[in-house]
């Protein structure tokens, strides 16, 4: 098969079709949308009309027509036209070809035209008779979603699927169904027959189930241990309802009032855990990247968070199954149940599938151990993707003619990876499968969804017993589940899209994969884009499978057309290989300076947020119109990825063993149009264009070039001087301690003179010129201007070093991991008649706190060697309490507060490196320490995080979360444009 057939036989008239149904980028489709939505509208205003015409008009012309009505409506237009500049100036792209940040793209028109028909009645979805007409057709989009996904009718068990508001609540609804009701329905039944009344006595001696360690051999159910009915399958739990009906003749009504003492959803689980004595809660596992609803989902449940533990993922971000194994291994050890295991399909950050097919082998291996568990897949992304592989049930018309050359639009479409259909296929064996319409979609927001492969789970959701009959084609939705009044628009949202574009490889599928083939071209520049003599790194998170597939990726695909490279097969079969699962490319820059790669952490991840604030808007100053390609960002934790986010930055060629956070680029491709007239290479030449500019910023502040330096002055009689350094820059980023003394008599009586009358006042002395640390230290000698307040000022004093107290490098890798608890350590010298003190910056974000003249009295007292030598004085205020410290953070280290104090040695030499410096060596003493007159403390140029000269500003290398006061400028911004609405009302 050739390389063509593989990227689809239909892509012409499929991308035609994917075409029509979209406003478009530059808005190409509006007459279409625009005639849509006027005969939505008229249709719905005829309606309205139509009914009961002799009811008369309710809004005369002659209201109409008076001042008030004409300013309300002039009003209307007023505050419409505020909101709608806001969004149109303020509001970030999606629907361009250069947006490919998060998983947001436009929205189809048939599903923002079934939305806006919809939206006029607004009907609730809550009880059927409120809305019948959208109530089935959420059914029916729930079989829709049921049916992509794998699920069928077998055994005349039927799947069910329903629209919740996203994928968070449908999370939590399958948390809830096997937490709280599935895992503890078979102690339910088994209380009713045991407990208090025992309504369901007269059945004990003659039910019967099997279990799961020995699914052939039935055993009553009323003889079974907490154990075996915590671990029944779902299958016999899910059938037990039915069988009372049938064997028994037990009604829905009796066995609802028997069960509603024992229920979970009425007692709680904790009662029946007591009244079963079991002792230790179920555990849900998941990998450690997954979305935040888990945890959350777990505390409102009542599980706990705790007890949603995170098992570690591979290299790939996919869950590691001899971790996941070992999990299980050990429930079963100690007898601990487990709720259920969760596949991710489609992690957010990295569009990684987890081994589905893998996880779901381990439950007939565990099963044989006694052990039973749900398998929920969160499909939340990747879902929709499954639509690639179903077939279209009608054959696709209008097809190319053999030979027709495609034109400039040219957009194949690309199959997934054989490993991850394989995946795909697996769904069919799931129990449950959370589903977001509103992310690979193209459904707006909020549409989120949850399908069951036995419909019969849904009435475990229900406050009434889990007993309905299969074939009732009216109920209510708003019965199962966890929301109470749900709109109908969502549905009928997803309804339309899915009937007019189909949920088939020739429809929705070749939406996708038409993206995925954009996709797969993004990730060809990532693994390409640099090489061995490029000062710029790009290294992509999932990484080609051969080193000799690069040379291919850059003759041969890079600034290829889109049919060069579908006609070249072995060009496009690599092309398959590369990027995530599911179009999500996640990667990261590094830089080198002479030739040398950086291997500071976190210099490349100020490098990486630099080129995300390049191409993102961060802030209401910045117009998304100058922005010429949008990417997002997220930070890869040590406590999530481990050993995987270590492969990735050694990879990087980045130290480890500091074990920091890593900061990585995203792109997400949704969009099918970004790989027409090969503006793919367009958007890759841009951002290399940005990255090659941010690079010269930070090798700027990587490069050692003279600079003014600053120093405390500490002492009257013995000198020392105290750096101020820089965490985040190469020309001050170390603690510098000396020991001084002037080179002129007459400069050390005017200090001294100066010193006697501003004692309250800390001294600083900046070098006369600029010049480097290295410079100074081996001169022994440097030249500076003393300045104290406003009045002072002594210039060009010159001062030789006696000794050198400390030397140590600030570099991120030799960091501590955590502030220190229980005590704030402070370096402490000088001699036995003036002694001083100097913070140690034992990670960062931090504080310099510098005192001179402190007030010791310690026991033993300290010898004249040890002060000249420095030792570690760790204050009585934990540090870790305070972090990160700030300007408000001076009151704690007010002149003249006392601290107790314990001191020890310090046997490290002047220039050692942390981590762990702080601890010291052996105590030598204790007492009470007091800082003097004048104290120095500065949390702002310490931590000053940025030195470009232009462009975007930087914080926070390590997080992607939004500043406070990035959020207040944007409340400035909506305030004020809301402000201007309301005035412009009032004058009215």
């Amino acid at each position: 098969m050739s390389s063509k057939a593989q990227s689809s036989p239909f892509h012409t008239s499929a991308h035609d079709a994917i075409s029509a149904c979209f406003l478009g980028p530059r808005a190409e489709n509006f007459a279409i949308l625009e005639e849509l939505f006027h005969g939505a509208l008229a249709d719905h205003a005829q309606t309205r009309i139509d009914y009961k015409p002799g009811d008369g008009d309710f809004i005369t012309s002659s209201m109409q027509a008076t001042e008030q009505f004409q300013s309300t409506t002039d009003n209307l237009r007023t505050q419409a036209k505020y909101v709608s500049d806001l969004l149109n100036t303020y509001s970030i792209p999606f629907f361009s070809t250069r947006y490919m940040g998060h998983m947001c793209m436009e929205t189809s028109m048939p599903s923002m035209l079934g939305w806006m028909i919809t939206i006029l009645f607004n009907p609730n979805n809550v009880a059927f008779e409120a809305s019948p007409i959208t109530t089935l057709i959420e059914l029916e989009v729930g079989q829709q979603l049921s049916g992509m996904l794998g699920y069928t009718e077998e055994n005349n068990i039927t799947p069910w699927g329903h629209i919740a508001t996203d994928g968070t609540v449908a999370n939590m609804e399958s948390m809830w169904l096997s937490a709280r009701n599935l895992k503890f329905y078979p102690l339910s039944i088994h209380a009713a027959m045991t407990k208090d009344d025992m309504p369901l006595a007269f059945i004990a001696d003659s039910f019967t189930v099997t279990t799961c360690d020995e699914p052939n051999t039935p055993q009553l159910l009323c003889q079974l241990s907490p154990w075996q009915l915590l671990n029944l399958t779902p299958d016999i739990v899910l059938g037990i309802a039915d069988r009372l009906a049938a064997d028994y003749g037990i009604t829905s009504d009796f066995l609802a009032k028997a069960l509603q003492p024992y229920l979970a959803q009425t007692t709680g689980k904790d009662k029946l855990m007591k009244m079963y004595e079991i002792e230790t809660e179920p555990l849900y596992l998941i990998s450690n990247t997954k979305h935040y609803s888990w945890p959350k989902a777990a505390a409102l449940v009542g599980i706990g968070s705790e007890n949603c533990v995170d098992v570690k993922v591979d290299n790939n971000a996919r869950v590691d199954i001899d971790a996941l194994t070992a999990h299980l291994q050990d429930c079963v050890r100690v007898k601990r149940a487990v709720y259920a295991v969760v596949a991710i399909i489609g992690s957010t950050e990295e569009g990684a599938v987890d081994p589905l097919d893998q996880i779901l082998a381990l439950k007939p291996q565990f099963a044989e151990q006694g052990l039973s568990f749900l398998v929920h897949a969160d499909a939340a992304w990747g879902g929709y993707y499954a639509s690639m592989l179903r077939e279209r049930p009608v054959p696709m018309i209008g097809l190319p003619k053999e030979g027709e050359d495609p034109d400039r639009d040219f957009v194949p479409s690309i199959t997934l990876r054989d490993s991850t259909v394989d995946q795909f296929k697996a769904l069919a064996r799931t129990d449950s499968i959370t589903i977001d319409p509103h992310k690979a979609g193209y459904i707006p927001y909020p549409a989120g969804g949850l399908c069951y492969r036995d419909g019969r789970m849904r009435f475990l959701l229900t406050w009434s017993a889990p007993y309905l009959h299969q074939g009732d084609k009216g109920e209510s939705i708003g019965i199962y589940g966890i929301e109470g009044s749900k709109p109908g628009a969502p549905a009928v949202a997803c309804y339309l899209h899915h009937s007019v574009l189909g949920l088939h490889k020739e429809g929705h599928g070749a939406l996708l994969g038409e993206a995925s083939f954009t996709c797969r071209r993004f990730a060809a520049y990532w693994s390409a884009m640099s090489d061995d003599t490029t000062d710029f790194i790009v290294v992509p998170f999932n990484p080609v499978e051969k080193e000799s597939d690069k040379t291919i990726i850059r003759e041969r695909i890079l600034g290829k057309s889109n049919e060069e490279i579908v006609d070249d097969t072995e060009a496009f079969n690599v092309l398959r290989t590369l990027g995530s699962d599911l179009n999500i490319n996640a990667f990261a820059c590094n830089f080198r300076i002479n030739g040398k790669v950086n291997d500071d952490v976190e210099e490349a991840n100020y490098l990486n947020n630099r080129v995300f604030s390049r191409f993102s808007v961060t802030s209401p100053k910045v117009d998304p119109k100058t922005v010429d390609l949008f990417l997002s960002s997220t930070v890869f934790a040590q406590d999530d990825y481990g050993d995987c986010v270590r492969n990735f930055q050694t990879r990087m060629g980045l130290e480890t063993d500091s074990r920091q956070d890593l900061f990585v680029l995203r792109n997400v491709v949704m969009s099918p149009f970004q790989s027409a007239g090969d503006f793919v290479q367009t958007l890759a030449e841009t951002f290399q264009a940005g990255l090659e500019e941010e690079v010269k910023n930070v090798v700027a502040r990587n490069t050692v070039s003279p600079q003014i330096h600053d120093f405390t002055m500490q002492g009257i009689h013995t000198l020392y001087l105290a750096y101020c350094p820089l965490f985040y820059h190469v020309n001050g980023r170390q603690q510098l301690i000396l020991s001084v003394k002037f080179s002129s008599a007459i400069s050390a009586t005017e200090y001294k003179v100066a010193r006697s009358a501003h004692p309250n006042v800390p001294f600083k002395l900046s070098t006369h010129g600029k010049t480097t640390i290295d410079d100074i230290l081996s001169a022994k000698k440097l030249v500076g201007d003393i300045t104290a307040g406003s009045t002072v000022r002594i210039p060009s004093v010159t001062f030789t070093i006696t000794s050198v107290v400390k030397d140590r490098p600030l570099n991120s890798r030799w960091r501590d991991q955590k502030y220190p608890g229980g005590y704030t350590p402070f370096y402490l010298y000088g001699s036995q008649t003036e002694q001083h003190v100097d913070h140690m910056l034992l990670r960062a974000p931090n504080a310099q706190i510098t005192s001179d003249l402190i007030t010791l009295n310690c026991q033993p007292a300290l010898t004249a060697d040890q002060l000249a030598r420095g030792v570690i004085a760790h204050l009585n205020r934990p540090e870790d309490v305070m972090q990160p410290l700030t300007s408000d953070s001076a009151a704690f280290f007010k002149p003249g507060t006392s601290f107790n104090v314990t001191i020890y040695a310090d046997d490290n030499a002047p220039d050692a490196h942390g981590p762990g410096l702080s601890t010291g060596g052996q105590e030598i003493a204790q007492g009470t320490l007091s800082l003097g007159r004048a104290v120095f403390y500065d949390s702002k140029i310490l931590n000053t995080e940025d030195f470009a000269a232009t462009g975007v500003r930087v914080s926070r290398y390590t997080s992607t979360k939004m500043s406070d006061s990035i959020r207040e400028e944007w409340h400035t911004v909506v305030r004020g444009a809301l402000g201007i609405a309301r005035g412009a009302a009032a004058t009215k």
